[in-house]
């Protein structure tokens, strides 16, 4: 079953609506490669982008969180599929990618979607608690880790999202790394997904 009928399915949406949303994303995906031009820089995978994108559209988040943002393209991504909403995003700020030069981060996050986009730069281990607490009352819809892949920063992370939201989506990324996401799920008795490669999906309150 591809990442298309597996959203559909776990989101009840027609799965014609999810194949519009990933005909979408192959039109972002191919400006995302003409500026990346061929540069390795740990992006995510072209089906990762794609479930990335498919799975923003459906929960339509009014806040969205992302740890590790890099070159910028899960960031594009997320982006792209906002309608109203706001991606708060957060990095370190140091070099990535098997290129020798460092590169701004977000660099190829478009100027014209820049207006909905806050980054944080700074430890996500520092940084991501106290921004939560901020928001008060207010809730994430959705969260995107693809930071530090350690089982405690995993688990940490996760855990301060998932407290943080009453319906929306965790995705994660290289989520075959640890067996934090795994554990996570078991723990709360919920399930998880691998949609795609090793990106895997939990949601909270769809069903």
């Amino acid at each position: 079953m591809g990442y298309t009928q597996i959203i559909a399915s776990l989101f009840g949406a027609p799965l014609t609506t999810v194949e519009r949303f990933s005909a979408e994303a192959e039109e972002i995906n191919l400006a995302v490669e003409r500026k990346l031009g061929g540069r390795r820089l740990w992006a995510l995978g072209r089906d990762e982008r794609f479930a990335l994108y498919c799975v923003t559209r459906l929960v339509r988040p009014r806040i969205a969180v992302e740890s590790g943002v890099g070159s910028g393209v899960s960031t594009t991504f997320i982006l792209s599929a906002l309608e109203q909403g706001v991606l708060h995003s957060f990095d370190l700020g140091v070099k990535y990618g098997d290129e020798e030069e460092a590169y701004p981060v977000g660099l190829i996050v478009p100027e014209e979607l820049r207006k909905k986009w806050v980054l944080h730069l700074g430890d996500s281990k520092r940084l991501l608690k106290p921004f939560l607490k901020s928001l008060g009352n207010d809730k994430i819809q959705l969260f995107l880790h693809d930071g530090e892949h350690t089982t405690p920063n995993v688990r940490s992370e996760l855990t301060l999202a998932w407290s943080h939201m009453d319906k929306g989506a965790i995705l994660v990324d290289n989520c075959d790394w640890t067996e934090a996401p795994d554990e996570f799920a078991k723990r709360l008795n919920t399930s998880i997904t691998h949609l795609v490669d090793d990106m895997c999906l939990i949601l909270k309150g769809w069903r």
